[in-house]
């Protein structure tokens, strides 16, 4: 009889465990929640004697910019965009910067409509950073600033609200999604060069990317470290888009920039 009632004793407790267990699992989630940001945007103020557009002394502990997204063939016809990149990643940060804070998917005509339009405007077929931005200010209208990628920066730029845009390699990103990565790795024609853009960045030293060039490369995370390989990655493979560990940001220009 003793036997039996430590038995539904030790029943009842092992019970009243898992039930707070799944108390505390239910609020609080499996690891450490994230608390995340989104800062206005900051107009680029090009007055470097006194520029006004100064981040914040106290960075945000994590920022999320709900930029929405396009892959680089909204319609499907990867085929024909192999080299849209810039003008899907261009077309994110348009919208988000003319109020589409929605986070969601852009329309699949609105966006191929667009992504046609800067494809008018680029200059040559693969673009660099620099570039990228002359494109955005001559057509588009934004300012913009082309900087180290170092943590600090990144972080101080997106918690002025500005996303940004970064070139790298498309292998080097380290997603096991990409065509051809486990069977022609870092091989010629599968591996190439490719833009997207970063939209957050998280306490663990990690960054959130809208990565137009999968279907489903909205919010992919990524570790600094790995970002900054494959830019490395692309530095090394296409020497005519070498600008270095660098990055794009846009914005309005400010009343005293212009």
């Amino acid at each position: 009889m003793l036997g039996a009632l430590k038995w539904l004793v030790g029943l009842g407790l092992i019970a009243a465990i898992g039930i707070a267990a799944g108390i505390y699992f239910a609020f609080f989630g499996a690891g450490p929640q994230v608390s995340y940001s989104t800062p206005d945007l900051v107009p680029i103020d090009l007055n470097t004697a006194a520029p006004s557009d100064q981040p914040p002394v106290n960075l945000p502990t994590a920022v999320i910019l709900p930029v929405p997204f396009t892959p680089q063939a909204p319609l499907g016809n990867w085929a024909a965009r192999q080299h849209t990149c810039e003008e899907a990643s261009l077309t994110m940060v348009d919208r988000y910067l003319h109020g589409d804070h929605s986070g969601g998917l852009i329309d699949p005509k609105t966006a191929d409509a667009t992504i046609n339009q800067i494809t008018a405007w680029k200059p040559a077929q693969d673009l660099t950073p620099l570039q990228v931005g002359q494109v955005a200010q001559k057509y588009m209208g934004w300012a913009y600033k082309v900087l180290p990628s170092d943590r600090l920066n990144m972080k101080q730029q997106l918690a002025l609200g500005r996303p940004l845009i970064v070139g790298v390699r498309t292998h080097g990103l380290g997603n096991s999604n990409y065509p051809g990565y486990t069977s022609h790795y870092e091989q010629a024609g599968w591996s190439v060069s490719h833009y997207l853009v970063v939209t957050g960045y998280d306490q663990s030293d990690t960054y959130v990317l809208n990565d137009p060039g999968l279907t489903r490369g909205h919010g992919y995370h990524i570790s600094y470290d790995q970002l900054m390989h494959a830019i490395d990655d692309l530095d090394q493979a296409y020497p005519d888009l070498n600008m270095g560990r660098v990055f794009l940001v846009l914005a309005p220009f400010s009343n005293s920039a212009t």
